[in-house]
């Protein structure tokens, strides 16, 4: 596998500057939304893990997998890769490793895109019985040439460029050209007042009639009963029409109900448009993180009845015994790839606010074990627990028995 991919040249260094904004993050990178393969991950509110925001653009590669079929784009041409999509991913981590470890901002290379829900059944033995209507792809990750990362806590803005060597040749100098070409753009129209989307309720449609919704619910519960699961995360798709533009309703969203995890994905023929509160996994070196969210209050219309909402919250037996049997689910997944003692519960109902709502939320940590490297770490936890149920594999199975269509990106992964 290492062989077919080497033609497209190594990971020599990273080329890092600072650079200087002259507007905000959002605007500046409405300038790359355009483009297919761009990333942007945004970080809204103020909470301690809301504080980078990163723009991933102009790939040099592009991965795209449907159960077994990748599907490799670079600026040389386009190789189709049978293979599990997880071990390629890993090939190309190893062909194209950084050549030092990023000290300066979160991540300066890599790859950046999503995993589908879908891509469960690489990981599990499941049914599969879901209709995929939407026939797109189960993983979409891109190589960017261009990785911008901005401090939300001290204001500083940095360019990270992957350099790689092609046939004796150094890719910086193209890479900066093309930076420098996108920077001469003008924002693009649509974007230039972010509050100019229609006040209209759109008429939402669901894949699931309520009498099949409701019976869907009766045999989760049959299911409870009989021993099989302790709880099934049940869900069904809406959709509407929608005429706009992705990146302007990505930016609406964000002014409106920010969250610690936003992100945008132009993946050329869809979009991916994202917001988010729950870190499903972060990984520094050897250190893992998980922060499972069970747990929900409305916020009050004062003060006071926002203390009582959040009081109730901690205090209730139901809610808490929910978090803390998800908790046992991923210290169970992380067990398979930390290494012995080292996992424990860093934080457990810890109470996280947002605009319209109060979450119960728990941190779980550990350290990697010697040999293991990120694709063991989603193999052994992904899709997180916090939105299949528990036991995991048994409530995938009866998800995948119950729902009309497959899930896709809904409660997949992007980083």
């Amino acid at each position: 596998m290492h062989d077919r991919i080497s033609c497209l040249g190594s990971l020599t260094r990273i080329h890092t500057q600072d650079i200087v904004l002259q507007e905000t993050f959002l605007e500046w990178a409405a300038k790359f939304a355009p483009d297919p393969g761009t990333v942007i991950l945004m970080s809204g509110g103020d909470h301690d893990c809301a504080r980078f925001h990163i723009l991933a653009a102009r790939p040099w590669l592009t991965h795209r997998a449907r159960h077994v079929d990748n599907f490799l784009q670079s600026q040389s041409g386009s190789l189709r890769v049978q293979a599990d999509p997880l071990d390629l991913t890993r090939s190309i981590m190893k062909a194209f490793a950084a050549p030092h470890t990023c000290h300066s901002s979160p991540v300066c290379a890599g790859l950046f895109g999503y995993l589908a829900f879908e891509l469960k059944d690489r990981i599990e033995d499941l049914p599969c019985t879901t209709v995929d209507d939407l026939v797109l792809p189960h993983l979409y990750l891109c190589a960017p040439s261009i990785i911008v990362v901005h401090d939300r806590k001290n204001g500083t803005t940095r360019l990270h460029i992957p350099v790689r060597e092609i046939q004796g040749e150094s890719s910086l100098e193209a890479d900066l050209a093309c930076f420098r070409q996108v920077m001469d753009r003008d924002r693009p129209e649509a974007q230039k007042d972010l509050q100019d989307l229609p006040d209209s309720r759109p008429n939402l449609h669901s894949n699931l009639s309520k009498p099949a919704y409701l019976d869907a619910v009766s045999r989760i519960l049959e299911y409870i009963k009989a021993g099989h699961v302790y709880q099934v995360n049940m869900s069904q798709r809406f959709s509407t029409d929608f005429a706009g533009n992705g990146f302007e309703l990505f930016s609406q969203l964000l002014s409106c109900n920010p969250a610690p995890f936003f992100a945008y994905v132009n993946a050329g023929d869809h979009e991916i448009v994202s917001t988010s509160p729950e870190r499903f996994l972060l990984q520094q070196g050897s250190f893992v993180e998980t922060r499972p969210i069970k747990g929900t209050r409305p916020r009050g219309r004062t003060p006071e009845e926002d203390r009582l909402f959040q009081t109730e919250l901690q205090s209730s037996v139901k809610d808490g015994a929910e978090l803390s049997m998800i908790v046992d689910l991923l210290r169970n997944d992380l067990g398979k790839v930390c290494a012995p003692n080292t996992i424990r519960v860093a934080e457990h109902k810890r109470l996280e606010s947002y605009t319209n709502v109060t979450h119960l939320v728990s941190r779980v940590v550990g350290h990697m074990d010697h040999g293991r490297d990120s694709v063991d770490l989603i193999r052994a936890a992904f899709p997180g627990g916090s939105i299949t149920g528990c036991p995991k594999v048994r409530s995938m199975e009866i998800i995948d028995e119950l729902e009309a269509s497959a899930r896709h990106i809904y409660t997949g992964s992007i980083g």
